[in-house]
């Protein structure tokens, strides 16, 4: 009995001796936001900052889009989960350089899960048993609930290990590894969005030999390819590379970057 409050009034008096200053200096250690908002340069930094958000946020509407639909919800959706990430990393980020957002891999990630909770009865986003949320239908509630759960479990994971400070053990990923994994996604995103490109109806494939399965599948249902589809995809495809690669070759001349993101919505 004694040891126990000997225990708790050593805890109390660390408690006690807890200044301001430390709880300043956790406080900008874990908000950063507090670091750089009294030195942000407005006068300078304020124009050329809002333009490059206005840029990105019109790329964003297109990525959010696309997002929503790799993940198998409604694409509105995706305009929200492009809104509130930057919202709170602008307050808890450290790094300028990080891209925040939706991503491609965990959009096939959460798509993984919802067409397995909750299995595509049809090919469109639209029904005509509507509810009162956002006039959404029972099953497109239901994915984005599935989707929701998959995110939160995802978050709860990454605050566990932002305790653990396990952000350190990137460094022992070497440089084939990081390449190896990032070919194998954008692998993996273009092979997910073959069907689209094609303009074939294509069940929903996962599993270890999912990948090949849909090239089977591709194959032997070849004839069923719509060429405006496949018109269309190449003629998007060749613009948005070509645009690209003159955007990184004269943005030295050039302002403004050119949106050809929006192309594929004209």
């Amino acid at each position: 009995m004694t040891g126990a409050k000997r225990k708790r009034s050593t805890v109390w008096r660390k408690i006690q001796a807890v200044r301001f200053e430390d709880i300043k200096a956790w406080c900008m250690r874990r908000l950063p936001i507090l670091k750089w908002v009294p030195v942000y340069n407005w006068k300078e930094n304020l124009v050329p900052d809002t333009l490059s958000g206005m840029m990105l946020a019109i790329q964003q509407v297109t990525q959010g889009l696309a997002f929503a639909v790799l993940s198998s919800v409604h694409p509105v959706f995706g305009l929200y989960g492009s809104f509130f990430p930057v919202i709170i990393y602008a307050i808890f980020g450290m790094g300028r350089h990080v891209a925040t957002g939706t991503f491609a891999l965990t959009s096939l990630i959460s798509a993984n899960a919802v067409e397995r909770l909750v299995p595509s009865v049809r090919t469109n986003f639209t029904a005509n048993n509507n509810s009162g949320i956002l006039g959404l239908s029972e099953f497109e509630i239901q994915r984005i609930g599935v989707a929701a759960a998959v995110s939160f479990l995802g978050g709860i994971i990454q605050v566990a290990m932002f305790m653990l400070q396990l952000g350190s053990a990137t460094f022992l990923l070497t440089e084939p590894v990081i390449s190896a994994m990032t070919t194998g996604a954008a692998t993996h995103v273009v092979t997910s969005q073959v069907k689209y490109l094609l303009g074939m109806k294509m069940p929903y494939m996962s599993g270890p030999l999912a990948f090949f399965h849909i090239y089977a599948y591709v194959f032997e249902n070849i004839r069923s390819v719509q060429l405006e589809a496949l018109l269309l995809s190449l003629l998007s495809i060749v613009v948005l590379v070509l645009v690209k690669e003159l955007n990184e070759k004269f943005h030295r001349n050039i302002k403004v970057v050119l949106p050809i993101d929006l192309f594929p919505l004209t």
